[in-house]
């Protein structure tokens, strides 16, 4: 016959060892959020042929715009405006002006957009969608 060789009661734990648990979770998630970390999502839309976004930017703060062509077949023609001159596109490109992105192709500009009004229009030939990711702390 075969014997049991481990059982099936459960372990006896102190209350003193549950409590030392428990004091450091809640330290350790003290500690965590204690660094001053802030969690936020940014503003994100898919666009198809002929819409239109626009968001206000926070003066002073450096905002994130990113814009990706999420076809796998077609080109996306995106115009983007409002922007300060200075703001360009990682291709080296002024962030304002008429973009044609590649299949799957993302670009994305980088600055401070100084409280500028940004407008982001998809007119691409074929119904393309393009997704627009817009971020300003702050």
């Amino acid at each position: 016959m075969l014997r049991q060789l481990f059982s099936a009661k459960p372990a006896k734990c102190s209350y003193k060892l549950h409590f030392q648990i428990l004091f450091l979770i809640i330290l350790g998630h003290t500690l965590a959020m204690g660094q001053g970390l802030i969690r936020s999502k940014a503003d994100t839309v898919s666009l198809s042929r002929f819409e239109f976004a626009q968001k206000l930017t926070n003066n002073g703060s450096d905002c994130i715009c990113s814009i990706t062509n999420t076809s796998q077949a077609n080109i996306a023609t995106t115009v983007l405006t409002g922007a300060p001159d200075a703001i360009q596109l990682d291709s080296a490109e002024i962030f304002n002006g008429i973009h044609s992105l590649k299949p799957g192709q993302q670009v994305i500009a980088v600055g401070n957009f100084a409280g500028k009004q940004i407008t982001v229009l998809n007119l691409s030939l074929m119904d393309v969608v393009i997704l627009v990711m817009l971020f300003c702390p702050g």
